[in-house]
């Protein structure tokens, strides 16, 4: 395996972190003057709608976010778009230790998108898109009584959002993320 694959691959895990947390219960809240929807979101995924990966590429890059509840740590990393797929990975530090980690991939099936991801502790699962709009999207999957949802959205062009939600009836655990745009060299160590 090439050095740049293999640390672009390590810096993919990041987002996979999150998730992680996020099934772990730990709360995370949106830094100060970032502001997210005040409503819950709903309990049941949404049906599939049409849309295509070439219009998530403003999501490539890497990307880095802290946590103002623990002050963790999340690296996070896309590939650009290219034959149908977006690769990601991600890992969240706290305190110096690698905490978390995720793989990611997003894909073109039939005319919606997939979002399949593996985070470190978790079994793999794939949602499917339920929202699409420019600069929005929103995957979600609901599994008996849980729904899992994973949201981007664009703030600029340096700047992403990301929430992750577990809701069960009125249990709404999840994470919270504002990314901002890094030099991918910051996660490759220096990689050319």
């Amino acid at each position: 395996m090439s050095f740049t694959l293999r640390h672009s691959l390590a810096a993919v895990l990041a987002v996979c972190s999150a998730a992680l947390a996020a099934a772990q219960g730990v709360q995370i809240t949106l830094p100060p003057g970032v502001t997210g929807s005040k409503e819950p979101p709903p309990t049941v995924a949404g049906a599939a709608v049409p849309g295509s990966i070439d219009k998530l590429g403003w999501m490539a890059g890497c990307w880095q976010g802290t946590s103002d509840v623990d002050g963790s740590n999340v690296r996070e990393l896309w590939l650009a778009p290219a034959a149908g797929t977006m690769m990601g990975v991600s890992q969240t530090l706290l305190r110096e230790k690698s905490v978390g980690w995720e793989a990611m991939r997003l894909y073109d099936e039939g005319n919606t998108v997939k979002a399949w991801l593996r985070p470190g502790a978790r079994r793999e699962f794939t949602m499917a898109m339920e929202k699409f709009e420019d600069g929005f999207v929103s995957f979600a999957v609901t599994e008996g009584d849980t729904t899992t949802r994973l949201i981007y959205h664009r703030r600029n062009g340096n700047e992403i959002g990301a929430s992750f939600r577990l809701i069960r009836g009125e249990d709404r655990r999840g994470v919270d993320f504002s990314f901002k745009r890094i030099e991918c060299s910051t996660l490759m160590g220096g990689a050319k």
